[in-house]
């Protein structure tokens, strides 16, 4: 059933740690600011279980690895509250700061559940602090549709459930005149989409994350654009429209 986890009142800045809503229909979630995905893979993350991390954005999110911050300031309240989970902050050099930022989320799961992990792929712009890992699969712009598509599949040898993570900022691109505008086609977004709900549907997926980022995508008009494309068939798309605020 889907729900509102953070009702969407506004259009509001979001940047790194700003939230204006968070949506789940069972183990698909849509927020704005992409922090709020930690909080969502907690919600689903086993630990008796390894997973694999697929991070599609055009940035890696890996700040903060030698501060590390997590492992002292963690608490089992941030895991189980939302609430909790976005006032969470910590003090450094007398100044404080937010725990969880939208680009440190791929840094949070690897420095509190790197045992955890398994298979880690990425397919970004290669943008940001790159992570701090002996081996990782990175996959190009030709290859991501039918990369998600294998993962998709019920093939007995993938034993390990997927964390798939989206920033609709991999699918926009900003022009030296300021203007941003869509990179890939309707088209392949779509494919990008389908192979998402088909491995929500088989239980390959554990849970899926997408961010609008409007910040980093553009605007929230290209964000909500793109994201149409991608849930085009979702089962529960409706839902979310249904809770959108009226446009300006």
């Amino acid at each position: 059933m889907a729900e509102w986890p953070l009702p969407w009142s506004s259009r509001g800045p979001s940047g790194a740690v700003s939230d204006n809503f968070l949506w789940k229909s069972s183990s698909l979630y849509v927020m704005d600011n992409h922090r709020l995905a930690v909080w969502c893979w907690w919600q689903h993350l086993d630990e008796s279980r390894v997973w694999d991390y697929v991070h599609v954005d055009r940035h890696f999110d890996a700040l903060w690895q030698t501060a590390n911050p997590w492992p002292k300031h963690f608490v089992a309240a941030h895991r189980k509250d939302l609430e909790s989970f976005r006032t969470a902050a910590f003090v450094d050099g007398g100044e404080k700061m937010a725990l969880y930022r939208w680009d440190t989320i791929t840094s949070t799961l690897l420095s509190l559940h790197r045992d955890r992990i398994g298979k880690v792929v990425f397919a970004t712009a290669d943008e940001g602090d790159p992570p701090l890992l002996g081996r990782a699969q990175h996959v190009r712009p030709w290859n991501l549709p039918g990369t998600l598509a294998w993962l998709a599949s019920t093939d007995e040898q993938l034993q390990s459930p997927v964390i798939l993570d989206i920033d609709i900022d991999y699918f926009t691109h900003h022009d030296l005149d300021g203007a941003f505008g869509q990179v890939f086609s309707a088209e392949y977004i779509g494919e990008v989409g389908q192979h998402l709900c088909d491995g929500l549907a088989r239980g390959r997926f554990g849970v899926v994350t997408i961010a609008l980022s409007p910040d980093t995508t553009g605007s929230w008009m290209l964000a909500e654009r793109v994201l149409s494309l991608m849930l085009e068939h979702f089962p529960e798309y409706a839902h979310f429209n249904g809770g959108k605020p009226p446009k300006a």
